[in-house]
């Protein structure tokens, strides 16, 4: 008989997300879960296996609760050129940045091309951030300028989040951001 989990199953995976965020995978043991999330070693192994299957349901649960949060906040239902700057521009505000960086450029970074514990996360997750801004542009933007659109924007996006996790001083990113972005609006569709 399945037990029915006697944890907050959200909490748990947002305080699994953010030891992984600052320790990265390698840094991060079972005790150091136990230590993050409250739980017993022996209920980490019953809900989630091991130490892949709680970074695997981490990851997963950062792409639902951070990256799509992060689409529908920013980009919202309205979508366009200016939603995506508000993407972006809200990587450079203090407010919104993560001394710990983003898991999922975090795990690029960490775990690299090749098959691990990251790969289909990491895949997802860029998958996610692709497919927001390609949605988006498109309201604004001919079909056939697009696909380079999102692939500058996503090279910007991911250097920002690999550039702050580094600790470097990102304080002209938000003139490169406008620039871009100014560069979008020259491109928009005319009604």
């Amino acid at each position: 008989m399945v037990r029915s989990r006697s944890f907050d199953e959200a909490q748990v995976l947002t305080d699994a997300m953010n030891a992984f965020r600052k320790h990265g995978f390698a840094g991060v043991s079972i005790k150091t879960l136990e230590a993050a999330t409250g739980l017993t070693s022996g209920s980490i192994y019953n809900a989630y296996g091991d130490k892949d299957g709680v970074y695997r349901a981490a990851l997963n649960h950062y792409i639902d609760a951070v990256i799509r949060w992060r689409l529908d906040t920013y980009i919202g239902a309205e979508g366009g050129v200016d939603g995506v700057e508000r993407l972006f521009l809200s990587l450079l505000s203090d407010g919104e940045a993560n001394p710990n960086g983003c898991l999922l450029t975090n795990a690029a970074v960490e775990f690299g091309a090749g098959p691990s514990v990251a790969t289909q996360g990491v895949q997802d997750g860029l998958a996610l951030l692709e497919a927001g801004m390609r949605d988006a542009l498109l309201r604004d933007i001919d079909a056939e300028h697009v696909d380079r659109a999102v692939t500058r924007l996503l090279l910007i996006y991911q250097g920002i989040l690999v550039l702050r996790r580094a600790g470097r001083d990102i304080s002209a990113s938000d003139a490169v951001v406008r620039d871009e972005f100014d560069h979008l609006r020259k491109m928009r569709k005319s009604c």
